[in-house]
């Protein structure tokens, strides 16, 4: 049988998740720095542990359980979505930086895509169309709590794209003239999934390269602009955790 067309029980028995204690949460992170990222989400967790699966790691967070995994691009992110969506997790948290194509933006500024255009390879063989859109209520809880943190924040038409490598100058001002204001690799797949299963799915992502200027992660940051995005990226993730804990709320109640 394709892994396509399995049953959430196959799932639960590989992972040991019995119905009625799938984590409230999926948060998923998209970076190359995989050790160093999983090190920093993980410490802010208790209990946690490895699951049967590598990089998939369960813990706790004020009594919630919570499945963090540093997946980058739409091929390695599909793989957690897939399976927590199909168990019934209530939220998928798609977290991470992305490229932006605003001039105007700046670093540490934080997108939250609404709508996203789905040309990551993977959406449509889950039923996506072009276009996908974020859930609006925990985009608008996202917003909330970003910004009472004074972390600013922007809604955006953004893209998701197979490689952060293949992207030239003139794919760059094609998107911004089609109105697309960010990039990044997992978010349309994240989000095509969550429907696909009929879970929820939002996105944060923390503005790095900066496209109009030529500006890439290979090109060092002033100390102003390194600082905001870190701020930004630990911001981000303390609000995942919040907005695990009012899907875990939302379940109970």
């Amino acid at each position: 049988m394709a892994i396509l067309d399995y049953s959430d029980t196959i799932w639960r028995q590989a992972l040991g998740i019995p119905a009625g204690q799938e984590p409230a949460a999926l948060i998923l992170e998209g970076t190359w720095w995989r050790e160093a990222a999983s090190e920093n989400r993980l410490s802010k967790l208790s209990d946690v542990r490895e699951l049967a699966f590598p990089d998939m790691f369960a813990g706790s967070w004020n009594g919630v359980e919570i499945v963090y995994c540093c997946a980058y691009g739409a091929a390695r992110a599909v793989e957690p979505a897939h399976i927590f969506a199909q168990l019934g997790t209530p939220l998928l948290i798609q977290i991470g930086t992305c490229g932006t194509l605003d001039p105007e933006a700046s670093t540490g500024k934080v997108i939250l895509p609404e709508t996203c255009a789905a040309r990551d390879g993977v959406s449509q063989h889950y039923r996506a169309g072009e276009t996908v859109r974020t859930d609006a209520h925990w985009l608008q809880r996202a917003e909330h709590h970003l910004n009472r943190r004074d972390v600013e924040t922007q809604r955006a038409r953004h893209l998701t794209w197979p490689s952060l490598f293949a992207q030239s100058d003139e794919m760059c001002d094609g998107w911004a003239a089609e109105g697309l204001l960010s990039i990044d690799m997992e978010t349309s797949t994240v989000v095509a999934v969550a429907d696909y299963y009929g879970v929820k799915a939002v996105s944060m992502l923390t503005v790095w390269d900066a496209l109009p200027h030529g500006r890439t992660f290979l090109d060092p940051l002033e100390p102003e602009d390194a600082a905001r995005l870190r701020r930004s990226n630990e911001q981000v993730y303390d609000v995942a955790l919040m907005l695990a804990e009012e899907a875990e709320r939302n379940r109970s109640g």
